[in-house]
């Protein structure tokens, strides 16, 4: 049985004026009903603001107030005149008085809505203080006349200078609010009504039915929730841009004419036509000054950064172009981590750490040059030739102070690649030299400055190469870029010798370079975010030839997988290592889990979530380089840790003062109910020592290098005919100190990098 669908229903908001001029439109139809509509809508208007008041509490009351008090004058007023336009002159002053607390509403909102006192605001104020002395002007003449015709203009007048400033602010502001559309709606009815009153179109009984209908209409702005943020300071200010606003100004260029054609239509009561034509053209002359004005900053934006206002990418290249080529050099500057400011303290403080080093570059490099931002955390410098080498260490040595930002003290240092002055070269090239000098200054260590050299021009296209072959070997889209190979790395029993699994470490079997170990292409991998493709790749891999080595009938050891950060707070991770596992029919106790302490992992429910799904598949976790890391005892509390591997650096600090350390560290996994493994063993001194700890399992070169999956195959887990049955056989022990072949001496790299990073 289908569910019928669910009618959406209108807001009140939007039915309180449907009904309210549907009963305007019986009213006019049935005279009878005229005095009472008149008499009852227009106070409806009023309670419908105040009831809007009580039950939403807006965060800005007064202006809401206000607005009830200005249609508390427009009702009563209304009564005072009555249906048939009569009356002394009382209800008419009302209603002038009304229209003027709206106006104060106004003035009120667009003082809130300014931001200080640039020339463009100046420009506008003027401009409108025209159009009010004019309009001011008009109806105190008017006012001041006995002629009938002339009190009628009154009205029409004053809703007309109303209506343009209410225009006005909502085309200069970013999002109009909803609240907003209702009144604006209300004025256009309301001088409709009033100048075709005057003009003898409309009868005084069908305009005071509209004056109510506006009324009403007005208060329905106080019916919608969104009410409670409509005068809010930061809805004010959020100003649209300078087109929009320029836009906006044309209401008040027109009022002068506008009064001027209704002050004509109906007998020239008004002032002479010279007052309006000064004021039009005064109006209309400082708004091409603020539309100036307007263009003025649109080409400094185009040339300037906006946050820290130095020369941009194009405001650069035109003081190059405007200098002698042979006189400029080039230095090109990096802040060091500075990514990590931003992730620990939030944007807004990096913004005011870039402001901070904006004014230290610029007092270092004084009147020798020049300081431009090209976005990011990257600042170029045009320097005078002669003077770049001098500039530079100014600009190393005042970076190093720590920087005092929101009561942190946010140390900063910077690499600096410079490109010596050369008429024959162009900014873009430049720029391309100074941008591999840097390179070299980052792989030299950082906080440090180098200069362009031909030769470290091939090592940078090397590394693009790399990147770019790195993305079409991850995603199979060229066999020409070679391919990935898993190489294992035995763990044992540091007493024994007895193998009990195995670490999978990557390599890469290049075309031209031969077998690349870990640290020549995973920093390739990081920088081209390809982590999570790689850490699939692996995990694909290790178990497809897991199960090859079933189907085999070798013997069965788990093999533990790195995983990144990115791979780690996919919430789909559990769900693909199980169709992985089932894919290859391996038990989930055969695959363990690493993750490094050298990626800070969020406290986050969904990655906790994920490692606890993996542990139920059988999955361990094994915490890797511990001791090296950022928050070693948060993460064994928050995650389910089954092995702790004690980093290398400890490791190798054992014999020589990291006994204590080693020894604490085995307390407290003993406590924790933890096992304890060591990596990059190396020598016998460090096993016993590691023994005499407390410490269980070990890896490293003293046992065996990594080994490619057919020689790990025959050395550890033994030929597929000792391994019938399995069960029973002794686990496979390795001497210590195990030689290796030449080509898996090679193979193996630098000791001990993970699976994926």
């Amino acid at each position: 049985m289908r569910t019928p669908p669910t009618v959406r229903r209108p807001p009140p908001a939007a039915v309180v004026p449907l009904l309210a001029a549907l009963t305007c439109a019986i009213a006019l139809a049935v005279p009878a009903l005229l005095p009472v509509y008149v008499l009852v809508v227009p106070w409806a208007g009023v309670v419908l603001v105040l009831a809007g008041v009580l039950v939403h509490r807006p965060r800005t009351p007064l202006p809401w107030l206000v607005l009830a008090a200005v249609l508390a004058a427009g009702a009563l007023s209304l009564q005072l005149i009555g249906a048939q336009g009569s009356g002394d002159g009382s209800g008419g002053a009302l209603a002038l008085l009304g229209r003027a607390g709206a106006g104060v509403v106004l003035l009120c909102l667009a003082v809130a809505a300014r931001r200080g006192g640039r020339r463009e605001h100046v420009l506008e104020t003027l401009v409108s203080v025209l159009v009010v002395v004019l309009a001011g002007v008009q109806l105190l003449h008017l006012l001041g006349s006995t002629d009938a015709v002339a009190l009628a203009l009154v009205g029409p007048t004053a809703d007309l200078v109303l209506l343009c400033f209410v225009l006005r602010f909502a085309a200069s502001r970013e999002s109009r609010h909803p609240s907003w559309a209702f009144g604006t709606g209300a004025l256009v009815v309301l001088v409709g009504a009033d100048v075709a009153a005057v003009l003898g179109a409309v009868a005084p009984p069908e305009v005071a039915a509209l004056q109510a209908l506006v009324l009403l209409v007005t208060g329905c702005a106080a019916l919608p929730a969104a009410m409670t943020g409509a005068f809010d300071h930061e809805v004010l200010l959020r100003r649209r841009p300078s087109s929009a606003a320029l836009v906006g100004l044309l209401p008040l260029v027109l009022l002068p004419v506008a009064l001027r054609v209704l002050d004509l239509a109906t007998g020239d009561h008004g002032l002479p036509s010279w007052a309006f034509l000064a004021v039009g053209t005064t109006t209309a002359a400082l708004c091409v000054l603020r539309a100036c004005v307007a263009l003025r900053e649109s080409e400094h934006l185009a040339g300037h950064d906006p946050l820290t206002d130095l020369p941009n990418r194009r405001g650069l290249a035109r003081l190059f172009d405007d200098a002698p080529r042979e006189g400029w050099a080039l230095l090109l500057v990096d802040l060091d981590d500075f990514k990590d400011v931003n992730d620990a303290h939030g944007h807004d403080v990096g913004d005011l750490l870039l402001l901070g080093v904006r004014d230290r570059l610029a007092g270092s490099v004084g009147r020798d040059g020049v300081v431009a931002r090209f976005g990011g955390d990257e600042f170029v410098v045009l320097v005078r030739s002669g003077r770049e080498e001098a500039v530079a260490d100014r600009l190393l040595r005042d970076l190093r102070p720590p920087l005092l930002v929101r009561g942190l003290a946010l140390r900063t240092s910077g690499s600096v690649g410079l490109a010596a002055a050369d008429p024959a070269a162009g900014l873009s090239e430049l720029l391309t030299r100074a941008d591999v000098a840097l390179y070299a200054a980052k792989g030299a260590g950082r906080d440090t400055v180098r200069s362009y050299r031909p030769e470290q021009r091939v090592e940078v296209q090397r590394r693009f190469t790399l990147t770019s072959q790195v993305r079409q070997l991850l995603g199979g889209r060229s066999a020409s870029v070679g391919r990935l190979e898993v190489h294992y790395q035995p763990l044992v029993e540091l007493a024994s010798g007895e193998v009990v699994g195995a670490e999978a470490l990557v390599r890469w079997r290049h075309p031209e370079h031969g077998l690349l170990p870990p640290d020549a292409f995973l920093g390739h991998v990081a920088s081209s975010g390809l982590d999570a493709e790689l850490d699939t790749a692996v995990l694909h891999e290790v178990l497809e030839q897991m199960g090859r080595w079933r189907d085999q009938r070798r013997r069965s050891l788990p093999v533990s997988v790195n995983l990144t950060r990115t791979s780690l707070l996919d919430p789909a991770l559990a769900d693909r290592v199980r169709e992985a596992l089932a894919r290859a029919g391996v038990p989930g106790d055969q695959l363990h889990v690493e993750i490094t302490e050298h990626e800070p992992l969020p406290d986050d429910d969904r990655l906790l979530a994920t490692l606890h799904a993996l542990r139920a598949l059988g999955v361990e976790i094994h915490l890797d380089d511990y001791g090296t890391g950022y928050t070693s005892l948060d993460y064994l509390r928050r995650f389910p840790v089954r092995v702790l591997k004690v980093d290398r650096s400890v490791v190798s600090g054992v014999g020589a003062g990291g006994s204590q350390l080693v020894a604490g560290l085995g307390a407290m996994s003993r406590t924790l109910r933890l096992d304890l493994l060591a990596e990059g063993v190396e020598t016998e001194e460090q096993r016993r020592r590691l023994l005499a700890q407390g410490v269980r399992l070990g890896q490293g070169w003293l046992f065996s290098y990594p080994l490619p999956a057919t020689v790990y195959a025959e050395r550890v887990l033994g030929r597929p005919h000792e391994c019938l049955p399995v069960n029973g056989v002794p686990a496979p022990r390795l001497p210590l100190g195990a030689p290796a072949d030449a080509a898996v001496r090679r193979a193996a790299g630098p000791e001990h990098r993970g699976a994926a990073v």
